[in-house]
């Protein structure tokens, strides 16, 4: 596909997005008081304008990317911050890292209709764009390039698919991908991948990715009143689930038995009632409830309290692996020294998992041949959790590894910024006025 052609596409779409992002917004994809920000018109601070630009996606990219906002004020410390995201959770996020004092502001991505990006940047007038990870649109890189704001992909990664998708796109690959003076991949077979789609070789730093390993806050009052519940089963965390995934957990949790206590937390806690209903109407947290001693399932159907369980399980299975989803990001259970077992769908994070399964923290559940057998699938996950659970020694060991993995992580925000900085520095930011 050729730039013309991309954006005629977009031209033509022009009079069904207000329709679009309204019925999104119905659906709760969007927030109906913040439609604007996706025509590049976010209602922002006049004090915004000339701010470090960071862009991430969803809640995995913003942790990293509100990880990499502190290490950049550090060093930085009269720098304020916008942060664009796709999804409302991350904005909520963002909001609350701004409602605790930080110079940070947030706005929903553009549209990448040309219009609206350039809208975006008149509003906004960056003095840097930071594009996290692997969200690449083609409009909002070549025109923020084209207005001389130096551009920096960060923690970059592409999944084989898209690499594949944007060879077959060269003159757009070679807009987006040639556009940057700084990109920072996750590894070298990342980096030769960046470097085919036209990225110069000199310019690249495999740095290992920017996603952090910091504990989040656990409750202690929360914490107390499951111990109280729980008694003295062990604890077995499916994390961040997906529809498709929760069946698999259910059978897992009944294979374990009644020593153990499997406690799901979908990623959309909105679907915390249908789970209970498929599990035989296990308590939820969002209904006060708390474990019992007669379901060897409880639902925490929330939001904010990972930290919590993280403090609490033994084990963990990531979600959004057993499906095509892409995994979430381990390092947060790593930094609470948990073992930590995944399905294949890893393309998310698939350095992070990588990194960790090489010090012995990761355990790959594999497929059946005829796809996501819930039944089978949860026999499997049952006989792997008892099998790591029995070995104190091994558990130890993977403690340990986990929190080291994972502070190291930071420290790699720590480098970037550093890098981020002295690049900045190097050559003269010049910005339309």
């Amino acid at each position: 596909m050729t730039f013309g052609l991309y954006n005629l596409v977009w031209h033509l779409l022009r009079p069904l997005i207000p329709l679009i992002l309204r019925l999104r917004a119905w659906r709760g994809k969007e927030i109906a008081s913040r439609l604007q920000d996706r025509f590049g018109q976010p209602q922002l601070d006049q004090k915004i304008k000339g701010a470090i630009w960071i862009h991430a996606v969803s809640v995995g990219e913003t942790v990293a990317a509100i990880g990499l906002a502190k290490a950049l004020a550090s060093t930085l410390p009269k720098a304020r911050f916008l942060i664009t995201t796709n999804t409302v959770s991350a904005a909520a996020m963002v909001e609350r890292e701004s409602a605790n004092g930080m110079a940070l502001s947030h706005a929903f991505q553009p549209l990448d209709h040309p219009h609206f990006v350039d809208q975006f940047l008149q509003h906004t007038r960056p003095t840097l764009a930071i594009f996290m990870e692997s969200d690449f649109w083609p409009n909002l890189i070549s025109k923020t390039a084209a207005k001389a704001i130096p551009v920096i992909f960060a923690s970059s990664q592409l999944s084989s698919t898209a690499f594949h998708r944007w060879t077959k796109q060269p003159a757009m690959a070679k807009a987006v991908f040639a556009a940057p003076q700084m990109v920072l991949a996750v590894n070298d077979a990342q980096a030769a991948q960046f470097q085919r789609l036209g990225t110069p070789a000199d310019i690249i730093t495999v740095l290992g990715s920017l996603k952090l390993g910091t504990m989040a806050d656990a409750d202690p009052a929360l914490c107390q009143s499951l111990k109280t519940a729980i008694g003295k089963r062990q604890i077995l965390l499916a994390a961040s689930t997906h529809d498709g995934e929760d069946a698999s957990m259910i059978a897992a949790a009944n294979a374990l038995g009644d020593n153990w206590l499997t406690i799901i937390a979908p990623r959309h806690p909105d679907r915390g009632s249908q789970i209970a209903a498929a599990s035989g109407g296990a308590p939820q947290r969002s209904l006060g409830q708390f474990p019992s001693k007669d379901h060897n399932l409880y639902i925490m159907d929330s939001f904010g309290e990972m930290g919590s369980l993280f403090s609490l399980a033994d084990l963990v299975i990531l979600g959004g692996s057993f499906m095509p989803k892409g995994g979430h990001n381990p390092l947060e259970p790593a930094a609470f020294g948990l073992p930590i077992i995944t399905g294949q769908h890893i393309f998310k994070n698939s350095a992070e998992f990588a990194g960790l399964r090489d010090v012995g923290v990761v355990f790959d559940v594999a497929e059946t041949d005829g796809g996501l057998d819930a039944t089978i699938t949860g026999q499997k996950l049952a006989k792997l959790v008892i099998a790591i659970a029995n070995d104190k020694p091994a558990r130890r060991r993977i403690a340990s590894a986990a929190k080291a993995y994972a502070m190291a992580a930071n420290e790699r925000s720590n480098i970037a910024a550093r890098k981020i900085v002295l690049e900045t520095m190097k050559q003269p930011v010049k910005t339309n006025r």
